[in-house]
């Protein structure tokens, strides 16, 4: 009796969908964008402006942020580029249907879209030399609010999808998510969505 109990259960689980499976890979895979300009709160009262690009396979990740001096994002200021793996793990234990994600950044790059900011860029050492307006660099090493890659060279993340939208976890206010245990405990609010 208690083995037909046992196989019920699971052809009914089988048949039923069973629980919810985490995020896998071939989940992922495509591009996925911005719906809308996007405020993120600075911690002093200012926001910084931007829109997410995502292309992903099902063992690689490419993210291109577009930053934005105004609230529309009419004008770019300057955008970051980062490639490499990532990996997904178990389902989060702290943020239902989602599952942990790590985000390796194998290269990481920059482009001034205005004058004063290639500036700033070249006066902070960032990249190998002078900067010009248009031209993408390197940035492996400490450059402005980014860690060298030798410090922080992964993002430990979680991640849901909802349909057509993609959530990543809510970055804290420093921005570090270095280390396991800094992987964000809720969602972020700005879905990234597939075209």
């Amino acid at each position: 009796m208690r083995i037909l109990a046992i196989a019920l259960i699971t052809l009914c689980a089988a048949a039923c969908g069973g629980a919810k499976s985490h995020v896998r890979p071939q989940d992922l895979a495509g591009t996925w964008d911005s719906a809308t300009c996007e405020a993120v709160p600075n911690g002093d009262g200012s926001n910084n402006y931007l829109q997410r690009h995502f292309q992903l396979t099902e063992s690689d990740w490419t993210l291109r942020l577009d930053f934005f001096g105004d609230a529309g994002c009419q004008t770019k200021l300057f955008t970051a580029r980062v490639v490499g793996p990532y990996s997904l793990g178990q389902d989060s234990e702290k943020v239902s249907g989602a599952t942990e994600g790590t985000f390796t950044f194998g290269e990481r790059y920059l482009t001034a879209h205005l004058q004063p900011l290639a500036d700033v860029f070249t006066q902070s050492g960032c990249g190998t030399g002078a900067w010009t307006v248009g031209v993408e660099q390197p940035v492996p090493g400490a450059c402005l609010s980014f860690k060298p890659l030798t410090e922080c060279g992964k993002d430990h993340d979680v991640v849901k999808v909802e349909g057509t939208q993609l959530f990543f976890g809510q970055r804290p206010a420093d921005n570090d998510m270095c280390a396991p245990e800094k992987r964000p405990q809720t969602l972020a609010t700005h879905p990234v969505v597939k075209p």
